[in-house]
Formats: C-alpha cells, sequence, structure tokens
C-alpha cells in the first residue's frame, strides 16, 4: 500500500511540475513577444516621424498603437500608455500592460520601453 502512494504522488506532482513548467514557458513567451512588438512599432513610429516637424504626440501615438496592433498576440487585452514624448529630439516612452483574464492562465505583464532619436553631427 505504501508504494501505491509513493507512485500516485510521483505521478501527481509530475503532472503538476509539468503543467507549472508550461505555464512558465507560456508567460515568457507572451512577454517575449510583447516586449518585441512595443520595440519594432516604436521603431517603425520612430522612422514614420524621424523627418516630419508638423506633428503632435496623440499623431505618433496612434501610429504607434497601428504598428502594435499589427504584431501583438490577439488573446490579449491591451493597455497603451504614451508616458513620455518629445519632438526635438524625437523621444517617446511607452507604457504597455497586457491582460489575459481566462481561468486557467490568466497572466498579467507589463513593459516599459523608450526610444530616442539617435542625432548625427
Amino acid at each position: 500500500m505504501k508504494s501505491i502512494f509513493i507512485a500516485y504522488s510521483m505521478i501527481i506532482g509530475s503532472f503538476v511540475l509539468f503543467l507549472s513548467f508550461c505555464w512558465y514557458v507560456q508567460f515568457d513567451h507572451t512577454q517575449n513577444v510583447t516586449e518585441m512588438a512595443v520595440k519594432r512599432a516604436l521603431l517603425s513610429t520612430m522612422a514614420d516621424y524621424v523627418d516630419q516637424s508638423e506633428f503632435e504626440a496623440q499623431d505618433a501615438f496612434e501610429t504607434f498603437t497601428a504598428y502594435f496592433k499589427e504584431l501583438a498576440l490577439e488573446d490579449y487585452t491591451y493597455d497603451l500608455t504614451l508616458s513620455g514624448f518629445m519632438k526635438e529630439p524625437l523621444f517617446m516612452r511607452i507604457h504597455c500592460q497586457a491582460v489575459n483574464e481566462s481561468k486557467l492562465k490568466g497572466m498579467r505583464i507589463e513593459v516599459d520601453e523608450a526610444m530616442v532619436e539617435e542625432l548625427s553631427e
């Protein structure tokens, strides 16, 4: 009886460990994809506005949002905030919060990225 209990405990423990590892891999993948989407959208937005002089922060943020929606994962709700902006040199700081409220894999991921225009003299 003792060996059956030990074997059953090891099977259940292995199953829980496997599920925990799968959740961690999914969390890490989602964080990496979200971070890369923010960086690539920032890079594309900077490339669009670096030579322009007549634009506002809201215009740049809307462009960033359009680029970000193309790159981001679909199963998450994103809250994007423009937390810093300067026109000269062009600087943007974005705070992104990705939320998945499903019962099995509820995740909350926060990414804060900034990018500044490189000046060549």
